[in-house]
Parts: C-alpha cells; sequence; structure tokens
C-alpha cells in the first residue's frame, strides 16, 4: 500500500512537472523579442539582478519583450506606459506574484507591502494618518537633529583627515535612516551613529533575515515544494521573524501606554506606530475594519524596510551622482547656503528648486526599486502605446496575457525611456525640472512627479512623501556643510538589485555593497 503511493505520487509529479514544461514551452509570450533564454533551470534570472540588464533589454527589444525564468517559464518585462498604466489601474487583477509575497513575508511578514486585495484595504485605510502631510511636517526636526548630528561626526572625521575623510558613504547613509525611522517610525532608538553602541536587537534580527541566501530564498519562493525541506537559511529566516515578533509586541503595548497616558496628558506618543494605534482604536473606525495586535505588530518590520532601505538608497545614488557631476554639486551647495537657518521648516525646504530638481533626476535615473513584478490574475489584454513588431514579424497594438503569466514592470526602462525624456535620457541632468516640456512626462502613471520610483494607483508607495522630505533634509545638511569626491573610477562600479539597488566594487564583490568616496569641508 505504502509502495503503491510513493509511485502514484512520483507519477503525479511527473506529469505535473511535464505539463508545467508544456505550458512553458508554448506560452504565446515567446512570440515577442527577448534575449535568449539562458539554462534550463535558471533561465535569465541569474541576469536580471545587474540593473543594467532589464534597462539594456528595453533599450535591444523594445518597451515589451520576454525572457525566462525558472525551467524557461516566460515572464513578460514592459516598460509601455499604456501598459503599464493598465496594470497600475487594475491592482486586483495583477497582483505580486505568490512566490515575490512568500519572499517579502520572511522579511517582513504579512503587511502592507505583502498583502493583497480587500486585506490590503483594510491595513492601508488605517495606516495611512501616520503617512500624511500633515504628520510628515511634523516629524522634519527628528530629520533635521539627525542630519545635525551625522554633520558633526563628519566634521570631526575630517578634522582628523586634512586631505579629506575617504569612507563609505551606503555606511552612513544607513546609519542615519535607520535612526531616523526608528525614532519617528516606532520611538525606537537605535543609536546607529553612536560609535560606542553596538547593534540593537531588531538592527541583528532583520540583518539576519536579509542576509540569508538570495539563492535558497528564491527556490523557496519559486518552487513551494523546497519549503517542505529546511534549507540553510531556514532556521536564521525563522528566529528573525520570532525577534522582530518579539519586539513588535513590546514596541506596540509601550505604544498603547503612552497613548492612555497622553490622552490624560498631551496627546500620547508622535511616532508612526502610535498613530496607526490610534487610529486602530478610534471609535469612528468600524469594527470590522480595525487591525488585530498582530496585523499592527507586522508593520513594525515593513516600517522598518520600507523607511530605511530605500531613502538610504536613494541618498547613496545621489551621492554617487553628484560626484559624478561637481558643477551640479557646486550649483546646488550655493542655494543651499543662501538659506540662513540650519534647520528650514517643511515649507522652506520643499521650496528650494534645484534641491527638488536633484532629487527628482536621482529617483529618476537611480530609482531604489528597479522593478516589480506581478501575475495576471485573468486572461486579459495589456493595450500599447504604439504597435511591436513580433519574432515572426507580425504587427501587435496589445499582447494578450493569460492567467498565471508573469509580468516584470522596468520602472527604470520607464524612467530613462528616451522617447519620453528625450535622447539625453541616460544623463544626469537636474535642469530638465527646472524648465519641464509640456507634457512630456504625463502619460506616465507614477503616484510622485510623473515617475515610477514610487509606483503608482492604489499600491503606491504609502511612505513616499515622508521618503521625500527625509532625503531632502539630509541632502540640504550634507550638502550644505561638505563637497564629495568618487574615490574609485565610476567605471570600477556596478549597480546590483535585491530589496533595492546599492553600487558595489566590481573587483571586490564579496566585500558587499559600497560607494568609495572622500569628504572634505567647506567654508
Amino acid at each position: 500500500m505504502l509502495l503503491d503511493a510513493v509511485w502514484l505520487s512520483l507519477g503525479l509529479l511527473i506529469l505535473s512537472g511535464t505539463w508545467t514544461l508544456y505550458k512553458n514551452y508554448t506560452n504565446p509570450l515567446w512570440r515577442l523579442q527577448g534575449p535568449p533564454r539562458g539554462n534550463f533551470f535558471l533561465g535569465n534570472l541569474s541576469e536580471i539582478w545587474k540593473v543594467k540588464t532589464l534597462t539594456g533589454w528595453v533599450h535591444q527589444y523594445g518597451r515589451v519583450n520576454t525572457h525566462a525564468g525558472l525551467f524557461r517559464k516566460p515572464c513578460l518585462v514592459i516598460s509601455d506606459v499604456k501598459a503599464v498604466a493598465h496594470v497600475v489601474s487594475h491592482a486586483n487583477d495583477f497582483p505580486k506574484d505568490e512566490s515575490m509575497r512568500y519572499d517579502l513575508s520572511k522579511l517582513v511578514g504579512p503587511g502592507v507591502l505583502v498583502v493583497e486585495g480587500e486585506e490590503h484595504k483594510r491595513q492601508r485605510r488605517v495606516i495611512n494618518p501616520a503617512f500624511g502631510n500633515a504628520y510628515v511636517k511634523e516629524l522634519v526636526p527628528t530629520f533635521f537633529d539627525k542630519a545635525l548630528q551625522l554633520r558633526e561626526l563628519l566634521v570631526e572625521k575630517c578634522a582628523s583627515n586634512p586631505r579629506g575623510y575617504n569612507t563609505n558613504a551606503i555606511e552612513w547613509m544607513s546609519k542615519v535612516t535607520l535612526d531616523i525611522i526608528g525614532l519617528a517610525g516606532f520611538g525606537y532608538n537605535f543609536h546607529g551613529l553612536d560609535d560606542n553602541v553596538g547593534k540593537t536587537e531588531l538592527q541583528i534580527a532583520f540583518d539576519a533575515a536579509a542576509k540569508s541566501s538570495v539563492v535558497l530564498r528564491m527556490i523557496q519562493a519559486k518552487l513551494p515544494f523546497f519549503r517542505l525541506f529546511p534549507m540553510g537559511n531556514s532556521s536564521m529566516l525563522r528566529e528573525a521573524q520570532k525577534s522582530m515578533d518579539r519586539i513588535g509586541a513590546r514596541l506596540l503595548a509601550e505604544a498603547k501606554s503612552m497613548i492612555t497616558l497622553g490622552e490624560k496628558m498631551s496627546g500620547g506618543g508622535r511616532d508612526m506606530l502610535s498613530l496607526l494605534v490610534r487610529a486602530n482604536t478610534s471609535s469612528d473606525l468600524p469594527a470590522h475594519q480595525k487591525l488585530s495586535d498582530k496585523d499592527v505588530i507586522t508593520q513594525v518590520p515593513t516600517f522598518f524596510v520600507a523607511g530605511h532601505e530605500t531613502t538610504a538608497s536613494s541618498l547613496v545614488w545621489m551621492l554617487y551622482a553628484l560626484t559624478r557631476a561637481p558643477e551640479v554639486q557646486k550649483k546646488l551647495r550655493q542655494e543651499l547656503q543662501a538659506i540662513s537657518t540650519d534647520t528650514p521648516s517643511f515649507d522652506e525646504l520643499n521650496a528650494l528648486p534645484y534641491l527638488d530638481a536633484v532629487l527628482r533626476e536621482t529617483l529618476r535615473l537611480h530609482a531604489p526599486v528597479v522593478f516589480t513584478e506581478r501575475v495576471s490574475a485573468k486572461d486579459d489584454i495589456l493595450p500599447l502605446s504604439e504597435p511591436i513588431k513580433d519574432r515572426n514579424g507580425k504587427m501587435l497594438d496589445g499582447i494578450r496575457v493569460q492567467a498565471g503569466d508573469l509580468i516584470l514592470i522596468s520602472l527604470l526602462g520607464m524612467n530613462t525611456d528616451t522617447a519620453i525624456w528625450g535622447a539625453d535620457a541616460l544623463e544626469f541632468k537636474p535642469e530638465r525640472w527646472m524648465t519641464p516640456k509640456a507634457g512630456v512626462t504625463a502619460p506616465i502613471p507614477g503616484v510622485w512627479s510623473n515617475l515610477m520610483s514610487f509606483w503608482g494607483g492604489a499600491r503606491a508607495c504609502i511612505g513616499f512623501r515622508f521618503s521625500i522630505v527625509e532625503a531632502k533634509a539630509l541632502a540640504f545638511t550634507l550638502f550644505r556643510a561638505f563637497e564629495f569626491e568618487l574615490a574609485v573610477k565610476h567605471e570600477e562600479l556596478i549597480a546590483e538589485t535585491s530589496i533595492v539597488q546599492r553600487p558595489f566594487l566590481e573587483r571586490d564583490m564579496t566585500a558587499g555593497p559600497q560607494l568609495p568616496i572622500i569628504i572634505r569641508t567647506v567654508a
């Protein structure tokens, strides 16, 4: 009996695998232009982590192309404005792929970044007040407190290095954004900028999760069968998740306590977690829409990732861009030094046109998240801005997708499309934002500045306002006080992506992400 069951299971597995391979190889998406399919098992997956690859495919094969995933399953790549707008405006029909949600959930739990449909709407409805403009304005002093602390630390380092302080910019950007999200997000002091303080428990937990093997995580995410077996990263991820849940529970209890005390005194805690708890306990919110304590706790690692990694990446790439464009750096510094205070208000910060242009251009050319993956929940047709030619020479004015088809949206491809931005689309030119051509970026369905860097529609980045103002406050402080020079040739750096894109020294990939720069104080 047992032997019969084993043979039956094996037979079903073979049949299922054969059927899957047949569907992969006969999928109509292979009619589209695209790169060679790569090896049988990984397809082109090993290539897409290199940031230049996807934009290269767009330029070589067009705004709609197909590459191979695991077992050569076709993956549609789109950067056509009309097709992307269709996906953005039909979020329920194009949710995150299950494998992507599984992998994300191992890092941040089932928070607002992961869930779909009605559950996403429910969580987002309660979280929204913590990311509104009114609250972000109140956070500006916190941003500047940490920005000025970083400035003083770098002044000391520069004083000890008269020829310039040679350092890895990623370390400093990561520390300062970590401190900011800790305090602003959930009233938790990471002490990232304090050299004499070791890593906190939450940092250690998240580091353990983030550093787990990308390859093993990908295999388990893409092939559910392998989730049944413990892999090298399994125990690490479980322990990290337990730590984050335990810390989240403690922070939630503290937030509730502060709110209770604050109602008797002066309004309670003002961090995002406290605002979330206050909104969730409001008598105006129907009981069926309230989040459970478990739901609230899952937002802690979500705040951590969304409010830390993306802003740090944006600032690192701004440094990279301005070290390659010293005349732009000088012009920005002149604007910032004309301000009489070290701590401008929210409105004063947003009234600096060149700082705004530099940030927009950075997020256009160096978007922290370079692509996002969706899956078609039903058969559909993606409309196109203009017809394309398939491998057989046939003209197509729409792309037919089937339920289960993977769709990868190249955000960077849209942000650097020459048809939208002009022949200089790959050049760093903040001036393009000072006198934008009328309507040139109007079709792009992004939530901010007609860029796709923060996505768009119902699934747009909930913390984009927080990230923008935080980046401006840090850039204001740093470029006002220092000049920055790249410590290596820019050709030695390459960009790769995991959660966000980061620069690496190509000759020293094992050292991890780094941006070697030289910092000098200015009068």
